[in-house]
C-alpha cells in the first residue's frame, strides 16, 4: 500500500479561499508588485467581467493562477508561493469595504468575515486577519489597513515593503471610486462577481520539503522568479526548520552587501560561482548564464556543499557578498584601500569581470590583492588602449581563478601575474606603443583621456616628489579641478592658426596626446586661447611636473628625483649627465610630435608593457583581438 504524502489541488473562488487563514512566513520575499502591476491586475478583472456599455456580465469566470500551501501548526496555511497575487486580493477587499463605507453602502458581514474573523487556537476562539505576514520588513502595515488604521504613522520610516503595500492599497482604491463613483449598489455587485468569479487553483502540499518542490515550477504573476529567489528556496529545502531564522538572518545579510555596493544579485552569483568553482561551464563550454544558475547550483548542490550543509554555504555566500562589497568600495576585506581597484572603474565604469579574480583571491593580504589589482589595471588598458575586445574577460577570469584560489603570499601573485597576465600584455606591446604614438582626443571618450592624461601627472608627480607629497591617489589627479589643456589651442584666432608651422593641418594636430596635459582650471582659464609664450607662464605655475616641464628651461646638472622626472618628460635617458632639456620656445609639429613619442615611452613604463618580455600567449588563452563586444 502506498503511503506516500498526497498533495491536493482545488479550483477555488476567492469568497472559498478566504474561508482559510494565511500566513506569510518570514522567510519569504517581500511584497515587491508595483503600481504597474497592481493597477493591470485590477483593469484585467474589471475588463472580464463588464461589457462594452459597463454592463456586468454574468457568464464569465476568470483564473488568476495558483497558490501552494502547506498547513502549519496553528491550522493556518504558510504561503510557500502565491503570496504577490494573495496580498493584492486581500488588500482589494479592504479598498472595497473602505470605498464602500465611503459611499454610504451598508456593510457586507461576508466581506468583513474575508478580512477577519474567528478560529480556534489550542481550544481558544480567537480573532485573526485571514493573511498576515510574517516578514519584518512588513512590520504591521497590512494589519493597519485590514483595520481602517493611521498607515502614515507607519510610514514615518517606510520599508520597501512597507511603501509598495501601502501604494498597492492607495491603487486599488482610486481604482474602485473612478469606477464605481456615486455608485454603492454597483460596487457591491462588483465585489460578488470578484469574489465568486475569480478563481485560483490552491495546490496543498503535506509539508514544506514539498511545498517548495512544488515552488520551483511555479511563477508569480507580475514579478519572475530569479535564479536568487529559487537559490533561497533550495537553501530552505535543504535546511531543518530550526535553522529557518538563522537563514531567514544569513539570506538578509546577503541582500545587505549586495545593496551597499548597487550590485545585481544574479551577476554577484554568477561571479561567485567563476570565482570559486573549476567547473563552472555549462554542456555548451561556455561560463554558465544567469539564466542557466539555478540549474548549475542544483545540478553541483552536492560538490558544492549546499546539500550536506546549507547553512555554511549560505555563510560562504555572504563572505562572498561582504568581500564583493568591500571590493566595490575599492578597499580589502580586512579594510585596507585598493586604490588600483578604483582606477580601474575609473577607466571603465561599467567594468566588473575584474571582481571574478578579486573573489577568487579574497583570502589574500591586502599587499598581494594590491599587486593583483595593479596588473588588472594594466590588462585593462592594454586592451582598451589596443582596440582588443574584452568578451573572453569572463571565461578567461574564471579558468584563472584556479590558481588564485591556491595562492597564499605575495610571491604567489606575482607568479599568477607572470604566468597569466604578462603573455596577454607583452603579446600586444607592439600594437600598444603604436596605439600611444597615434592616439588623439577624437579616437577615445574624454574620460578615458583624462584618466591617461592622470596617470602621466601621477608618474612624473611620484618621479619627482617620491613619497613627500600626496601622489598615490589617482583620485587627486582626476579632479575637477584640473581640466585637459589643448597647448595649441582649440580655438586659435586667424593669426595664431597662421604662425603654425603647418597651418593647413593645424586641427589634425590639436587632439593629439602630446599637444595635451592636465592644467588647473584657473589657469586654464587665464591662458585660454593665448599664444604658447603666454601660456607657459601659466604652465610654470602648474603643481603638476607633467604640466611645469612644457615651460621649464632647468637644465640637468643634479641626479636628484626632480630632474630624473624631467629628464622623463624630455626623452632623455635617466643616467644622462648634464644634457640640456629640447627647449621648444614655439609649440610646432616637432615639439607636439617630440612629447607623444615621449609620452608613449612612458607610458610602456606606467601600464607595465616594457616589462621583460614572457613567452607568447599559450594556446588555451587565445587571442581575443577579433572578438566582437568591447567593454
Amino acid at each position: 500500500m502506498n503511503s506516500a504524502p498526497k498533495i491536493e489541488s482545488n479550483d477555488l473562488s476567492i469568497e472559498q479561499m478566504y474561508k482559510d487563514f494565511y500566513v506569510v512566513p518570514d522567510y519569504q520575499r517581500e511584497y515587491v508588485w508595483t503600481e504597474s502591476d497592481v493597477q493591470l491586475f485590477a483593469e484585467d478583472i474589471y475588463d472580464e467581467f463588464y461589457g462594452p456599455s459597463g454592463e456586468l456580465l454574468s457568464d464569465r469566470e476568470y483564473f488568476i493562477g495558483s497558490i501552494v500551501v502547506c498547513r502549519n501548526s496553528q491550522g493556518a496555511f504558510d504561503l510557500i508561493d502565491g503570496q504577490q497575487r494573495m496580498t493584492t486580493i486581500y488588500l482589494f477587499l479592504c479598498a472595497i469595504r473602505d470605498v464602500l463605507a465611503r459611499l454610504g453602502g451598508k456593510d457586507l458581514r461576508t466581506l468583513g468575515n474575508m478580512i477577519f474573523d474567528y478560529h480556534m487556537v489550542d481550544g481558544d476562539e480567537m480573532t485573526d486577519y485571514r493573511l498576515q505576514l510574517q516578514y519584518e520588513d512588513s512590520h504591521d502595515i497590512l494589519e493597519r489597513i485590514a483595520e481602517r488604521g493611521d498607515t502614515d504613522a507607519t510610514l514615518s520610516t517606510p520599508t520597501k515593503s512597507m511603501t509598495a503595500i501601502t501604494d498597492a492599497y492607495a491603487t486599488l482604491e482610486q481604482f474602485l471610486s473612478e469606477q464605481f463613483a456615486g455608485d454603492p449598489d454597483g460596487l457591491r455587485k462588483f465585489f460578488g462577481a470578484f469574489t465568486q468569479r475569480v478563481k485560483l487553483i490552491r495546490i496543498q502540499t503535506p509539508n514544506l520539503a514539498h511545498a517548495l518542490k512544488v515552488f520551483e515550477t511555479v511563477n508569480d504573476r507580475g514579478v519572475g522568479l530569479t535564479a536568487m529567489d529559487l537559490l533561497k528556496n533550495l537553501l530552505f529545502m535543504r535546511t531543518s526548520p530550526q535553522a529557518y531564522p538563522k537563514l531567514k538572518d544569513l539570506w538578509k545579510e546577503l541582500n545587505g552587501h549586495l545593496e551597499a555596493c548597487n550590485e545585481k544579485p544574479l551577476r554577484f552569483l554568477r561571479y561567485f560561482v567563476m570565482a570559486s568553482y573549476p567547473d563552472f561551464r555549462t554542456k555548451t563550454h561556455k561560463p554558465v548564464r544567469e539564466d542557466e544558475l539555478y540549474e548549475w547550483l542544483s545540478d553541483h548542490a552536492s560538490v558544492i556543499g549546499l546539500s550536506a550543509n546549507p547553512l555554511d554555504f549560505a555563510r560562504t555566500l555572504v563572505a562572498a557578498a561582504d568581500a564583493y562589497r568591500d571590493f566595490a568600495q575599492k578597499h580589502a576585506p580586512n579594510g585596507g584601500p585598493i586604490g588600483y581597484l578604483d582606477n580601474i572603474q575609473r577607466l571603465s565604469g561599467k567594468a566588473r569581470q575584474h571582481f571574478i579574480l578579486m573573489l577568487a583571491a579574497r583570502h589574500l593580504p591586502t599587499d598581494a590583492l594590491n599587486e593583483l589589482a595593479r596588473h588588472v589595471e594594466c590588462l585593462f588598458f592594454v586592451f582598451i588602449a589596443t582596440r582588443t575586445q574584452t568578451k573572453n574577460f569572463e571565461w578567461m577570469f574564471g579558468d584563472w581563478s584556479a590558481d588564485l584560489r591556491q595562492a597564499k603570499t605575495l610571491t604567489d601573485i606575482q607568479t599568477f601575474v607572470a604566468k597569466y597576465i604578462r603573455p596577454q600584455i607583452a603579446s600586444r606591446a607592439r600594437d600598444f606603443e603604436y596605439a600611444m604614438m597615434e592616439l588623439t582626443a577624437n579616437r577615445i571618450q574624454k574620460y578615458r583621456m583624462k584618466y591617461i592624461l592622470a596617470k602621466f601627472a601621477q608618474h612624473v608627480d611620484q618621479l619627482a616628489w617620491q613619497d613627500a607629497r600626496n601622489t598615490r591617489d589617482l583620485a587627486n589627479y582626476l579632479d575637477p579641478k584640473l581640466e585637459i589643456e589643448h597647448i595649441l589651442p582649440q580655438k586659435p584666432d586667424a593669426a595664431l592658426r597662421q604662425a603654425f608651422d603647418k597651418p593647413d593641418e593645424y586641427d589634425e594636430w590639436v587632439p593629439k596626446l602630446g599637444n595635451l596635459t592636465l592644467l588647473e582650471k584657473g589657469l586654464n582659464a587665464a591662458g585660454s586661447n593665448s599664444t604658447f609664450a603666454t601660456k607657459c607662464g601659466a604652465y610654470k605655475q602648474s603643481t603638476l611636473v607633467l604640466t611645469r616641464a612644457i615651460a621649464t628651461d632647468q637644465g640637468f646638472g643634479k641626479n636628484d628625483s626632480l630632474t630624473r622626472a624631467l629628464r622623463s618628460l624630455s626623452g632623455h635617458d635617466s643616467t644622462e649627465g648634464t644634457t640640456q632639456a629640447d627647449d621648444f620656445t614655439v609649440w610646432n609639429s616637432e615639439a607636439i610630435s617630440h612629447r607623444q613619442t615621449t609620452l608613449a615611452k612612458l607610458a610602456k613604463q606606467i601600464w607595465m608593457v616594457d616589462l621583460p618580455e614572457q613567452k607568447a600567449v599559450s594556446a588555451s588563452e587565445p587571442d581575443t583581438a577579433n572578438n566582437d563586444a568591447v567593454l
